[in-house]
């Protein structure tokens, strides 16, 4: 019987294998594709690698060995993921608040800084904050110890409507309930804000049980859709097998990108090898 039951993205049955392969760890796990957000669901005991604290651990655990010298290398390094994104950033200019939301160490907030933007973030473990803080010099009040629904609830007041990006770089994976946290954050987005996120496609690396699932393209555009915002933009072929993608409120002029949802399990395998064959084809080319 398998381990999983409802999807962890849209929270839905429908789940139907997909294929067999192994993990991070070189267990062979089943991995599920979901018909109706098309979400890539790794076969885990429920409860395993799911909640906040555990997450919060995990990622404490992982990043436990960082020195002040790897984390200020790092954090230069995240500067071009900004200006990558300085288009869609200087729309709002740098009045506007960006927030970087579950950032572990603080590396994109202190870039976000650097770059000359009104930044703040949080992250739900303390350790990695006070990494942020030690390390990088992020001030109490700019880098906050909350997970992201504390968070949301707490600067609802003066955040309200207020927030041109927010930014959630390898985090929607991890959450308990994605949909309804991506709800929660409209509500500090101007009408025409936009989310910025990056999280894993299908690779053995990042399959393991505090990723909750697996995005593909499809699931992209499903997310879209069901939040009523438009996908701006949207790289799925790179070398390091992420997805990279922009949602924006519906009153953000630029046009949005056709979506589509390939939710038939037979559809789906046939698109995540040809997105795999581009990614290693556009490899091998530069």
């Amino acid at each position: 019987m398998p381990e999983v039951n409802n999807c962890p993205c849209c929270g839905l049955t429908g789940l139907v294998v997909a294929l067999r392969t192994q993990d991070q760890q070189d267990k062979v796990v089943t991995i599920f594709h979901c018909s109706n957000c098309c979400a890539l669901v790794p076969d885990y005991a429920p409860g395993q690698g799911r909640i906040i604290s555990h997450q919060a651990d995990f990622h404490a655990n992982y990043w436990s060995n960082s020195t002040k010298t790897d984390v200020i290398r790092e954090s230069l390094a995240m500067n071009n993921t900004v200006n990558f994104y300085k288009n869609y950033l200087d729309y709002f200019g740098v009045e506007s608040p960006v927030l970087d939301l579950g950032g572990g160490r603080g590396l994109l907030t202190k870039a976000l800084l650097d770059c000359g933007y009104e930044a703040m973030g949080c992250d739900a473990s303390a350790e990695l904050v006070q990494i942020g803080r030690s390390h990088l010099g992020l001030p109490d009040h700019v880098y906050v110890n909350q997970d992201i629904a504390s968070f949301v609830e707490s600067y609802r007041p003066s955040l309200a409507h207020q927030v041109g990006a927010i930014f959630l770089w390898h985090v929607i994976e991890h959450l308990e309930d994605p949909i309804a946290l991506l709800e929660s954050l409209k509500a500090l987005m101007k009408p025409d804000g936009i989310i910025i996120a990056q999280g894993p496609l299908l690779d053995k690396n990042y399959i393991f049980p505090e990723h909750r699932f697996l995005h593909s393209e499809s699931n992209i555009g499903w997310i879209a859709n069901q939040l009523g915002m438009k996908l701006l933009f949207l790289d799925s072929h790179s070398e390091e097998r992420f997805v990279s993608f922009v949602l924006s409120n519906p009153d953000h002029p630029s046009s949005g990108l056709d979506i589509f949802c390939v939710s038939d399990v037979h559809d789906a395998i046939g698109s995540l090898f040809s997105n795999l064959s581009n990614a290693l084809h556009l490899t091998k080319m530069s």
